[in-house]
């Protein structure tokens, strides 16, 4: 019977999960905020729905564990070279900054040295599952903002390691024994070590094992086996299980076969790890919250605070403009999940308090609630900001330099980002000699570019000041080239109001943004997903063999009704019968002879090649001579061009017949 009652437990909490998802996604909301939500309503302390704790919190430790192992897999070194500033400098500097705050406001309220340091672990990790949610619903992940953010979170997920490793050091006394502490770490750290050469050794023997067995169940049984057996060896080292499992991920991610185990792992995570984030909304006592309301609001309050404004210290020292800055602080200001692992950890061994875990339970709850609101009006938080300071983020040196240059700039480029699209822009315009100037936000880029691209300035385009330095009065064209819808919006609107008349040309990954931009003032804007398709669909009708005039027609007809036939639009009926006829009528194409083609040293007779497909060979070059009409005792050599007519099908059956290999099909 007692088994029953866990089981109709579970089957409750599905069942809210089922709810949560589809209710969450539709305001825009990550799921994750949900689940502590609807934790803490069926919770003990509140509605006292579920009243077994411990048996759901078992299983949740079981989606812990998978969750720690699937962000081991995707933990990838080369995605972390490309930001590494960002990640090691940047969030190095975030998280101690943080860090080192907490431990201050930690011995301001009178808590012992070790809880202290414990507070600062706990505030200074940040929620990568709402953070990346968000920014990838806003299309806004290669932002600046975007990527700074996914710097940072990346380094707070690997500060888990030695924070995991530093909680039993600290819950042994009330006061900090570091000899004691640096023999933990460096014997911790050591079996880490010796476990991570073990495994690069095993496991790449076990994968093997599991592919050559040639069982999608054994492999899916091998895959569960890994994670929790290393999870099993981290706890018997003294460390926690979702160690391991982390461990066990990162060992696999430069696997070949580590995408197809992230499928595997991903439905068993995502389940359990939704158990994991009710277990600790069920575990708030909304009665000890309700009695302390006020205090509730200003730990709440207190901690966006600190992680905001030390996380735009950081993005600052990094030579990022306010405007990012304020966007990244606003999207890092919450407490994140890792936190609740290592609170959980905390609390089982003495080093909160029952009072204070349940003030973080409540705060940490709050700030994922506000996450959503502060990133949804980040925009308008970052013009008030802008009044506020109209000076901050604007370099003198650019007055300095262009001081001199303003009537020298006339008719010239204003290129906003130095990307890859940037860059390249630029080459082309040095080459041909057109005027150019280029304006970047990230400080770091400009100091590394300087030496080869002296045009290139330091500066946030988003001020209206900052485009006047740059001689936008006086500019031709401006190009954006950048990854930040928000910022494009201003972009333009201060590039219009200063000259009506600049021929501004936009790139957007967002084709809900197109019309916006072009009511804004664009005269072309390019949306990165619709210029991939019209590359696949032209590489697909020249398969067909539609002129090649034909295709350019088509695709500029596309480009200047805006895209509108590949955002659902109706195509015209003149232009789908002109297709339709292109279709069905005849036409010519090219086809080079090889060695090893089964026409190499036949004549056209014995080729026979009208009667096999309908195509025909109008001319034959050979030598760069065209033979027109050849006659059928004409032999073909290896390097002639055949000339063919027929129509769609007829060609493509002629192409089949005359490559190698359709060769035992003659």
């Amino acid at each position: 019977m007692h088994n029953v009652n866990i089981l109709n437990e579970l089957v409750i909490i599905l069942a809210i999960i089922i709810v949560i998802i589809p209710l969450f996604r539709k305001i825009n909301t990550p799921p994750l905020v949900g689940f502590l939500i609807g934790g803490l309503l069926i919770g003990p302390s509140a509605l006292g729905i579920i009243k077994n704790i411990e048996a759901i919190s078992i299983i949740a430790e079981v989606g812990v564990i998978l969750l720690l192992f699937t962000i081991g897999l995707e933990f990838s070194l080369t995605r972390l070279k490309k930001i590494k500033r960002i990640v090691i400098l940047g969030g190095g500097l975030q998280v101690g900054l943080i860090m080192l705050a907490g431990t201050v406001i930690g011995l301001f309220l009178r808590l012992s040295i070790n809880e202290a340091i414990f507070v600062g672990f706990l505030i200074s990790m940040s929620s990568t599952a709402i953070v990346m949610k968000l920014l990838t619903d806003r299309d806004e992940t290669n932002s600046p903002h975007g990527k700074i953010s996914l710097g940072f979170s990346l380094f707070q997920d690997l500060m888990i390691v030695p924070m995991m490793l530093l909680i039993p050091v600290l819950s042994n006394s009330a006061d900090a024994d570091f000899g004691k502490i640096f023999f933990r770490l460096f014997a911790g750290f050591g079996g880490i070590i010796a476990l991570v050469v073990v495994s690069l050794y095993l496991m790449p023997k076990i994968i093997d094992f599991l592919v050559m067995a040639k069982s999608r169940e054994l492999f899916v049984i091998g895959i569960v086996f890994i994670s929790f057996g290393t999870a099993l060896l981290t706890s018997y080292l003294g460390l926690s299980l979702a160690l391991g499992a982390f461990i066990a991920g990162l060992v696999l991610s430069e696997s070949e076969y580590s995408h197809e185990i992230v499928a595997i792992a991903l439905p068993f995570r995502d389940a359990l790890s939704s158990l994991f984030f009710i277990s600790i909304g069920m575990l708030v006592d909304v009665k000890f919250i309700y009695e302390n309301i006020l205090l509730f609001f200003v730990v709440s309050i207190v901690i966006i605070l600190i992680k905001y404004s030390l996380t735009k210290i950081a993005v600052l020292i990094l030579s990022f403009p306010l405007r990012t800055a304020t966007l990244v602080g606003l999207s890092l200001s919450q407490i994140g999940e890792f936190s609740f692992i290592l609170v959980i950890t905390g609390v089982s061994v003495g080093l909160m308090k029952q009072e204070n875990y349940q003030m973080f339970l409540g705060a940490s709850i709050m700030t994922m609630l506000l996450t959503p609101l502060f990133i949804e009006y980040s925009q308008y938080i970052v013009n008030f900001m802008h009044k506020i300071f109209p000076v901050m983020g604007k370099p003198e040196e650019i007055e300095v330099e262009f001081k001199n240059l303003r009537t020298d700039l006339k008719n010239h480029v204003v290129v906003v980002g130095y990307g890859l699209n940037g860059k390249n822009l630029a080459t082309v315009l040095r080459e041909t000699g057109i005027k150019y100037i280029i304006l970047e936000s990230d400080g770091e880029t400009v100091r590394r570019a300087r030496a080869s691209e002296p045009n290139i300035v330091f500066g946030d385009a988003t001020r209206g000041e900052l485009l006047v330095s740059v001689g936008i009065e006086y500019a031709k064209v401006l190009v954006i080239a950048i990854s930040d819808d928000n910022a494009m919006f201003n972009i333009i609107k201060f590039a219009k109001k200063l000259n009506p008349d600049v021929y501004i040309i936009a790139r957007t990954r967002s084709v809900q943004e197109l019309e916006d931009l072009y009511r804004l003032g664009a005269n072309e804007v390019i949306p990165e997903e619709f210029e991939t398709s019209i590359e696949i669909f032209t590489r697909v009708l020249r398969q067909y063999h539609i002129p090649r005039n034909v295709i350019l027609t088509q695709v500029d007809l596309i480009r200047r009704s805006g895209y509108g036939i590949l955002r659902g639009l109706k195509l015209p009926d003149a232009t789908t019968e002109q297709l339709e006829t292109i279709l069905s009528a005849g036409t010519t194409d090219n086809f080079l002879v090889l060695k090893e083609s089964p026409a190499s040293g036949k004549s056209i007779a014995e080729l026979n090649l009208r009667y096999l497909s309908g195509a025909t060979i109008i001319a034959v070059v050979r030598d760069d001579k065209p033979v027109t009409n050849p006659p059928s005792s004409f032999r073909i050599k290896p390097g002639d061009v055949l000339v063919l007519i027929g129509t769609h099908a007829q060609i493509d059956k002629a192409f089949e017949l005359l490559s190698p290999h359709s060769l035992n099909g003659l």
